[in-house]
This record gives C-alpha cells, sequence and structure tokens, in this order.
C-alpha cells in the first residue's frame, strides 16, 4: 500500500477513480460536495491485482510502470483539489477494487463515496458494471455514481456543477427514509429545493402515498427547504426519469435494498436502471449504513 496523507478518526470524502472520463466528472463532483460540507477528500486509485497479494506495492515491471503512471495523476488530481481549496489526500492501493474501495470508506469514516461509471476502457466499460454495483451494495455509506450521461436525459455538462435541484424518489421504506434523512441534511448546505416523488403501478394505495408525501415536504418546509411532491402512476424507473427531466435535476437521490417497492432484494433493478440512464448524478442510500452527519 502507498499512501500520502489519508486521515483517520475523521469524516471525509473518498472519490474512487479510475482516470477515465467518467471519473474525471466525478472529481468535480467531489470538490463541490467537500467545499459545500467543509470537509476533506481522500483520492483513491486501485491497481487491480490478484486478490492474494498485498496492497502493497507489487514486484514487476509492468506494474511498477503502473505504479509510476498512478502517482502521478493522482498527485495531479490533488494538486487541481488543493488549487480550489479542498483539503485533499492522494492514496494508491493494490487488489481488488471493490475490497479496497469499501474498506478504505470505512478507514477514513467516508461520509459519502463518490465514483465514476461507464467508463470506456476503465472499471466500468459502456454501463454500470461490477466495480460501482459491487460498491453500491457494499459501501458503509451513500454512494455518489457520476457518469457522461446519455441522450434525451438532459445531462448538462458538469464543468460548473450544480446541486441546486433535487429529486428524492421515494417508496417509504426504511432506506428511501434514510435516502430522505441525507436530503434534509444536505439541502441546506446546497441551498437545494427538492422534489419527492413516489411512483406507483397501482392507483390503489395513492392516496396513502400522498399522505405520505405530503408529510415529508411538511417536514422539509417546516426546515425552512422550499420542497413539492407528487404521487405519479407508472413504471417506477420511466416516472421517475420524466419527473427528473421536467425538473432538471441535478442530483436523483434513492434508496436501496429495500425488499419492496423502488429497489427490491440488494441493488434492485430500478436502482440500477436509475444508475445506468439518470441524466444526472444518482445517490444511493440504505438503512443499514451509517447515519449521514453534515460538520
Amino acid at each position: 500500500m502507498i499512501q500520502a496523507g489519508a486521515r483517520r478518526g475523521r469524516w471525509s470524502l473518498l472519490l474512487a477513480t479510475d482516470f477515465q472520463e467518467p471519473a474525471r466528472r466525478a472529481l468535480l463532483h467531489g470538490m463541490k460536495l467537500a467545499t459545500t460540507l467543509e470537509t476533506s477528500l481522500t483520492i483513491l486509485h486501485v491497481v487491480k491485482t490478484p486478490t492474494d497479494l498485498p496492497r502493497r506495492a507489487p514486484d514487476g515491471q509492468a506494474l511498477r510502470s503502473l505504479r509510476t503512471s498512478a502517482l502521478l495523476e493522482l498527485g495531479r488530481l490533488t494538486r487541481l483539489a488543493k488549487e480550489r481549496g479542498v483539503s485533499a489526500q492522494p492514496l494508491l492501493l493494490y487488489g481488488d477494487p471493490i475490497g479496497c474501495i469499501v474498506e478504505t470508506a470505512r478507514q477514513v469514516h467516508a461520509k459519502m463515496v463518490v465514483i465514476g461509471t461507464e467508463g470506456r476502457t476503465g472499471w466500468d466499460r459502456l454501463r454500470i458494471g461490477s466495480i460501482a454495483r459491487g460498491v453500491v451494495r457494499e459501501a458503509p455509506c451513500p454512494v455518489l455514481t457520476v457518469h457522461g450521461g446519455l441522450a434525451g436525459d438532459g445531462f448538462r455538462h458538469p464543468a460548473k456543477v450544480r446541486l441546486r435541484r433535487v429529486l428524492l424518489a421515494t417508496d417509504f421504506s426504511r432506506d428511501a427514509n434514510s435516502a430522505f434523512q441525507i436530503v434534509r441534511s444536505l439541502a441546506p448546505k446546497l441551498r437545494a429545493s427538492i422534489r419527492v416523488v413516489h411512483a406507483s403501478e397501482s392507483p390503489s394505495n395513492n392516496k396513502q402515498a400522498e399522505r405520505m408525501i405530503t408529510r415529508q415536504v411538511r417536514e422539509l418546509q417546516n426546515d425552512e427547504i422550499e420542497a413539492e411532491g407528487n404521487c405519479v402512476q407508472g413504471a417506477p424507473v420511466e416516472v421517475i426519469l420524466r419527473q427528473a427531466a421536467m425538473y432538471q435535476t441535478d442530483l436523483l437521490v434513492v434508496g436501496t435494498s429495500g425488499r419492496r417497492g423502488l429497489s427490491r432484494m440488494v441493488l434492485g433493478s430500478v436502482a440500477e436502471a436509475l444508475i445506468k440512464r439518470a441524466g444526472c448524478p444518482v445517490l444511493t442510500a440504505q438503512h443499514k449504513r451509517e447515519p449521514f452527519i453534515t460538520p
């Protein structure tokens, strides 16, 4: 393991990068959130090696070359973050990327993992791949996935990151409630307005859903957060994507791990589809994870 200044014992944000274009965009979001939350940023790159090898630098000319290239790129990204006023530390590890990311998130007490998806030559290839999916499932904190966007989804190039319009997709599960608490914590610092959306494939529970949405909206408004909400009938993925496009959403927040509703099982079809298709970054939350706490 090669480490430069990674901190222990305090909250931070963890950016996991493979140096591809989506990861570069993820860096912009990581810097924005680190500045907003007044916390440090750990920038992690994992050189993928067989899992039975130690996480220190293995021998071999090819790996030494990868090490040199990775250190140079980590140094560049760290300098870029510091130039923008973000306290940043580089970290280079060797081994299984999912395991290294998850373990590091625990070690640095990460508020959030930020990771790029859809790298054409990196970890995730042309879709949400096993690395991002594994991190979303296993990380001890919320995970923000950032990709290059898809035609028709209204993605705006994040050269100037905006996180002022937040859409919370909810099925009222424990995981969705964790997502609600994150939104409630983040919104004042982001000066964001919130739209709460429930997608129902059956009209039978609409009245109850509308009451629950009204209650959540009032809770946000009582915190002086601009908020609105609605219950829309239709297939959850399509409803949420349409609502996100109509609202010109900067950030989509959704719970995962629910056994019913939006998320099902561990990482369900709805959450995964949103990560792949949404025209904005997607923040996933799980009930089992540590509470999200802002400074």
